[in-house]
């Protein structure tokens, strides 16, 4: 039997088969705590008041049980990525609603089936210990969710390290001589007669988008800027070979372009816009490149008006986007979404968060958003 395996909301067999033991072991011990102090005047075995009490005492659990679904599933799956402290806190509403909700269910279900239960003063004793049974088990829940967050975070850091050795070890295979190649761009360039300027700053655009490669595999942060000057170099590039088919739009404000950004992050999600979006119509299409300034995030959305998505709708295509989507999550759990766009054509959108370049001020000033347009 596998026991990883995901039933869900996340939730695996092994999880499962650990919930249901919790409950059962705890419903057995309350029922056993039970029929001792009712030893003064039972006429009864403890034996026989434990197998009486057990209808009760599991019609009670299976209530809490049910009404502990709807506040974990709140918790730890809609709001998993609230913070911790937040959820906390969330336990003054769902606690009193938890208690009276099952003490509602619970009381009618006992009272129609004869099951007997507390009344009068002794409610107080249902509430009492339910509040306490509430409280341990979302404690245990919320340790055992810090400490899954712990481990996942621990694993994520580790297959960064891995990935960044990687990165440097294809790094330095391919710095084997740069400054060589930065001559022989600038050697080819010199050969261009004059009336080719065109193709002397196609050169020119290559020679830099390859020096910043070399430079973005050293560092793990850039400037928006940096990074977008290297797209519109990339874009140029292309733009050369599709002519009027490819028109380009950046929706940049100039309030971002300061912030940080990982490098080589969008030039392979444009590159799959060209290539599997516009490049297939012979009448072409629009790529815009779109960064937002959110309240702590950095939006940033790439779509396209080419032959759209062939697989399901966020499946993505291409390896330009399973590495963005690979690097986002080990990164910082950011998530890739792709979508489609209207009225045809492929969107892709993330979110990078908040981070000023080091020594950089940021401008506050309102000035109007930057607007690049590539063949009007």
């Amino acid at each position: 039997m596998n026991w990883n395996r995901t039933l869900l909301w996340g939730i695996t067999l092994r999880q499962l088969a650990l919930i249901l033991s919790f409950y059962s072991v705890a419903a057995l011990l309350y029922n056993l705590a039970l029929c001792i102090s009712e030893r003064p005047w039972s006429q009864d075995s403890l034996w026989v008041d434990f197998w009486q009490g057990l209808p009760r005492i599991g019609l009670d659990y299976l209530c809490k049980l049910a009404f502990t679904l709807p506040v974990w599933y709140v918790l730890f799956v809609r709001l998993r990525h609230v913070p911790l402290v937040r959820r906390v806190g969330l336990h003054l509403l769902f606690l009193p609603l938890y208690i009276v909700g099952w003490q509602v269910v619970y009381y009618t279900i006992s009272d129609g089936l004869g099951l007997g239960r507390l009344r009068g003063t002794g409610i107080v004793w249902d509430t009492y210990i339910s509040t306490l049974f509430y409280l341990v088990q979302f404690g245990i829940f919320h340790a055992y969710s810090y400490y899954r967050d712990h481990q996942r975070h621990r694993i994520r850091e580790a297959e960064l390290r891995e990935l960044a050795v990687q990165s440097e070890l294809s790094a330095l295979k391919a710095q084997l001589n740069p400054h060589f190649l930065y001559n022989v761009f600038n050697t080819i360039s010199a050969s261009v007669p004059p009336e080719q300027e065109h193709t002397r700053e196609l050169l020119a655009d290559l020679s830099d988008m390859f020096r910043y490669q070399v430079r973005a595999s050293r560092t793990e942060w850039v400037p928006v800027q940096d990074e977008l000057t290297f797209v519109r170099k990339y874009l140029d590039l292309e733009t050369a070979r599709f002519g009027d088919r490819l028109q380009v739009r950046l929706d940049v404000p100039d309030e971002v372009l300061n912030l940080a950004i990982p490098p080589m992050l969008l030039q392979p999600i444009v590159e799959n816009s060209v290539k599997h979006g516009i490049s297939p119509l012979i009448e072409g299409g629009e790529v815009r490149v779109s960064l937002h300034r959110e309240a702590n995030a950095l939006l940033v959305e790439i779509a396209d008006t080419g032959a759209g998505m062939r697989t399901s709708v966020g499946a993505g295509q291409g390896v330009g986007l399973a590495n963005t989507r690979l690097r986002l999550e080990k990164m910082f759990g950011g998530e890739l979404t792709v979508m489609a766009n209207e009225p045809q054509g492929t969107r892709v959108a993330f979110r990078v968060p908040l981070r000023l370049m080091a020594g950089e001020v940021q401008k506050t000033d309102g000035q109007p958003a930057t607007q690049f347009v590539v063949n009007p």
